[in-house]
């Protein structure tokens, strides 16, 4: 019964502590009001308890614009504990890149804030949110009971770019066509020479193509180039310089123009892994999603390839 007791107690302390630790971002100064807090970079595990992402405090004239908010309400916690040490001004928006769990279940840590994403993105929270829920539980290795799905009250449509300010602040919301996902929101910051790009860009992993739209991702790419930007900040990893975007860039239409070219000869999917040249992913982190980028890349190309016809 001893033995049993320590055990539980054991368990319990463990439990305790999973709620308390994460690991702590590293905070990078842009400006005098755009500050990065660089997540870690591998997904979510026992380890890392879900906290994945980076997040971008906005510190305007009355209070904060957050971007991202973390895969739980405890990584929201821990973020706005990491806001705080930035400025005492209250979190009033928080902006959710597109609809992966790891990038806005932390929103209900952020009470009375107003919550800003496309209208594609709200949708999806609202189809799929508890199922994102699952999944972040699932990696983790535990419940999470004070985390819900909360979706946007302030939306931007498809396909637009809208010009607004927040607290002084001036910013576009940027809404391309479907890339990472199907809901994907650019913040770009003309004044500050800023990007946020949420996971459109990634940094020392492998882009994740599985809800992506390879094609409209890569004109997407083209866009972000042509602006005048100086710091572009992706959904994961370190921030990237104009020559990091030309090379993800590039490879991505690499990686798009050899699947395209083995679907062409009638490969299967195996074989036209071992005839891409994938060194520049295969040291990466998250290597392991290639195939699945293999896969969907396959699909969108196999759907091109029929043409409609018409019903006699």
């Amino acid at each position: 019964m001893r033995r049993l007791g320590a055990l539980i107690a054991l368990l319990a302390l463990g439990a305790a502590a999973y709620g308390q630790t994460f690991p702590e971002p590293r905070t990078i100064k842009i400006n005098d009001r755009v500050y990065v807090l660089l997540g870690p970079i591998q997904h979510a595990n026992r380890l890392n308890q879900g906290y994945m992402i980076n997040s971008t405090v906005i510190v305007g004239a009355k209070g904060v614009i957050l971007v991202d908010s973390g895969g739980s309400d405890e990584v929201g916690r821990h973020i706005a504990k990491a806001v705080r040490k930035i400025t005492d001004k209250p979190v009033t928006h928080v902006v959710n890149t597109h609809h992966h769990g790891d990038h806005y279940l932390g929103n209900v840590a952020f009470e009375g804030a107003r919550f800003i994403s496309s209208e594609m993105c709200r949708k999806l929270v609202l189809e799929t949110g508890h199922e994102w829920l699952g999944i972040m539980e699932r990696d983790i290795g535990r419940k999470l009971p004070g985390t819900k799905p909360l979706a946007a009250d302030v939306t931007y449509p498809a396909d637009t770019r809208t010009e607004t300010f927040i607290h002084g602040v001036r910013l576009v919301f940027w809404v391309p066509q479907g890339s990472h996902t199907a809901g994907d929101l650019l913040i770009h910051l003309p004044d500050d020479k800023v990007l946020l790009a949420g996971d459109v860009l990634v940094s020392r992993v492998v882009p994740t193509l599985q809800d992506g739209f390879i094609k409209n991702w890569i004109r997407t790419l083209d866009e972000i180039l042509a602006l005048d930007v100086a710091y572009f900040v992706p959904g994961h990893g370190d921030l990237m310089t104009l020559r990091d975007v030309t090379a993800m860039r590039g490879a991505m239409l690499r990686f798009y123009s050899g699947v395209k070219e083995g679907f062409r000869k009638g490969q299967s999917e195996d074989e036209i892994r071992k005839s891409l040249d994938l060194s520049i992913w295969d040291k990466l982190e998250r290597s392991y999603v290639i195939g699945r980028n293999i896969n969907r890349a396959y699909l969108e190309i196999e759907a091109d390839s029929f043409e409609f016809q018409p019903r006699p």
